[in-house]
């Protein structure tokens, strides 16, 4: 046999160097699966951070999720850092932990039931489904219910009850101009939050700036010890569409006006129909650790307007976690638009907060 025939040794070297290597690197970087069949698989590695794209149609029970900068690291994805959102309501998070949601988070909501007066409480399917979206949250802030009759939501929460004792309110008198009334009310799971009664009030607002007089309750964990619990205001605003941009103004004053109201509490919380968009309303408030909960997404029923949201001063409440949304039943709930608006044309708006004090 000739040597050409045999082979170089210096390129048998090389072969095998390169098969030896090429094996290390597949069983490295994949998995084979299967017998008849093989499959490989890249493997998976939770400590590599990369990019997620987020639809604002995803999430759990239905909502849009997100995690906020300065949130903490309970979250879904705890420590995650927005990297770009577009107006389609498609997130784009830069990954830095995978922590999964931490089940015993207060989840803090917001909903504008849309003009909730006796015909919607009469409609069977209606009030049930209002009880059942209702069930999700720890604590609601609802705007937009008509005062003819002052026993509305309490009839309402019998039906979120069902029998038990488990949820209760906090209502607020009538507010708003003669012909057309409202009140403001907070319902929450008693199991979770304890509420102060002594420190519930409406802000006085005697020269009529708000169209509406803000409602606010203090509350506190109701899981941890007194010592350890996470207490806060939580303000009710219902904004006039007609006065939006003058009423969006005076946020920071109501957020420093409940600040020194005398209880000695700094973690205070806005919820409510605020009748503006993330873009316009965060920058109004003049504090840039406050954030919105609702970014980009449309909180009505027909995806067209977003009006509702929750503001938090992550400097000041770190207690946030960073993770909040929009709550989109008609999806969960398999409802038509027609049915949804017999609930309310407005989606609830949620965001999540640790029970503990500091945390």
């Amino acid at each position: 046999m000739s040597e050409s025939d045999r082979g170089h040794p210096i390129q048998a070297a090389l072969i095998a160097l390169l098969l030896i290597g090429g094996g290390w690197y597949l069983l490295r970087n994949y998995e084979i699966a299967g017998l008849g069949d093989l499959v490989v698989l890249p493997k998976s590695s939770s400590t590599e951070s990369g990019l997620l794209a987020l639809s604002a149609e995803e999430g759990d029970a239905g909502s849009m999720a997100i995690d906020w900068v300065g949130g903490g690291d309970v979250g879904a994805l705890a420590s995650a850092r927005v990297a770009a959102n577009d107006r389609s309501g498609n997130l784009r998070l830069d990954l830095q932990s995978t922590q999964y949601q931490n089940p015993s988070n207060l989840k803090i909501a917001s909903w504008a039931l849309d003009g909730f007066g006796p015909t919607k409480l009469a409609n069977s399917v209606a009030r049930q489904n209002l009880a059942k979206v209702i069930r999700n949250f720890d604590l609601v802030a609802l705007q937009q219910i008509a005062s003819i009759e002052r026993d509305l939501v309490p009839r309402l929460v019998d039906a979120i009850n069902h029998g038990e004792s488990r949820y209760e309110y906090v209502i607020s008198e009538p507010t708003g101009p003669k012909d057309r009334p409202e009140q403001l009310a907070f319902i929450f799971d008693t199991s979770r939050l304890r509420v102060d009664r002594r420190q519930t009030y409406t802000i006085q607002d005697p020269t009529n700036r708000l169209t509406y007089d803000p409602l606010v309750a203090w509350f506190r964990a109701a899981e941890p010890s007194v010592n350890q619990a996470w207490t806060f205001s939580l303000v009710n605003i219902r904004i006039d569409l007609a006065n939006a941009p003058a009423e969006v103004a005076l946020l920071s004053e109501v957020i420093e006006s409940v600040r020194n109201d005398g209880r000695g509490e700094d973690d205070v919380v806005l919820a409510g129909l605020f009748q503006a968009d993330d873009a316009y309303l965060v920058p109004s408030v003049g504090r840039e650790s406050v954030v919105a909960s609702v970014r980009g997404r449309a909180t009505d029923v027909f995806g067209k307007y977003q009006t509702s949201n929750i503001l938090v001063d992550t400097l000041m409440t770190t207690e946030s976690v960073g993770r909040g949304g929009v709550f989109d039943y008609p999806r969960q709930m398999d409802l038509n638009p027609v049915e949804a608006e017999a609930v309310s044309g407005q989606l609830p708006v949620y965001a999540e907060f640790s029970t503990r004090e500091g945390m």
